[in-house]
């Protein structure tokens, strides 16, 4: 990719051009799935936000940005501490990234164990706040209490994290070259993309020769996102995980059932084991 102006890249190779939003390039090959709304809602008008998503159903587009938005922003406070040791446990290394970043909070933890990050997530949104918090800013969010009731709230990591690059894009097209990544991480993702596998060989690419490689998910699997035939096993899945990775020539080096919580509102919380694994690839 090589500059185009202040808002688009263009690739070298075939000339199309990108647009970049708020400082992260949307590199999708269909810029028509591009997540718009994510992308320019009034992340720092929260209230307004509140008061928009209160209006309308729940199913409307608004009331579930925000609402995802007041889930997974409490991950910085709580909820992620069992993932975030295994993350930090990890030496140094000079390249890392993660697939489905979310709102950054593994990032976060990717970052003081690496000389540069690249964090990709299709959510605009998610990117947005991410790079904020990643900023070492607050960041005030509408915390959902109940039905369509909102309290404002804010979050703000420990410390700034300058050595991450957020990238919009999907998961199961990276824009990345192959094998550049010492550490490549995937969190509680792959029971959310339409092909798991797909999923992994993707991981597999981007680790450089004798890279690491991070997994965790609590194998959630819903019919919207993926198929009974693209899911890994049915009674269990870590060992059809297993079969996969080993398929891939990986060595499994440690794995772990550790929990994720998740607070849709005041009332009601979701507790995730999520199934980690680590694993090397071979040269």
């Amino acid at each position: 990719m090589e500059p185009a102006g202040a808002e688009l890249l263009r690739c070298r190779g075939c000339g199309k051009e990108y647009p970049v939003v708020d400082g992260i390039p949307v590199l999708l090959r269909d810029l028509s799935q591009a997540d718009a709304l994510g992308l320019f809602a009034p992340l720092d008008a929260p209230d307004a936000l509140a008061a928009l998503a209160s209006a309308g159903p729940d199913g409307a587009p608004l009331p579930h940005l925000v609402e995802q938005l007041s889930s997974y922003l409490p991950s910085w406070e709580a909820g992620f501490e069992a993932i975030a040791q295994k993350l930090r446990s990890r030496p140094r290394v000079a390249a890392a990234l993660e697939l489905g970043c979310g709102v950054g909070r593994g990032l976060y933890e990717l970052a003081r164990q690496a000389d540069a990050v690249v964090g990709l997530d299709r959510s605009g949104a998610f990117l947005r706040a991410a790079k904020v918090l990643l900023s070492g800013a607050e960041l005030p969010f509408a915390r959902r209490m109940a039905g369509r009731s909102y309290q404002r709230a804010a979050v703000r990591a420990p410390s700034a994290a300058g050595n991450v690059q957020l990238v919009c894009g999907d998961v199961l097209e990276p824009p990345f070259a192959p094998g550049q990544f010492d550490r490549v991480v995937a969190l509680n993702i792959l029971d959310a993309v339409t092909s798991p596998r797909a999923l992994l060989h993707h991981l597999h690419q981007l680790a450089a020769p004798g890279g690491e490689i991070l997994l965790a998910s609590p194998y959630a699997w819903r019919d919207d996102v993926v198929s009974s035939a693209e899911r890994l096993g049915t009674s269990d899945p870590a060992g059809a995980l297993r079969d996969e990775v080993r398929g891939l020539g990986w060595s499994i080096e440690e794995e772990a059932d550790l929990p994720w919580t998740l607070r849709r509102d005041a009332r009601s919380l979701s507790v995730y084991q999520t199934h980690y694994l680590r694993a090397r690839r071979g040269d």
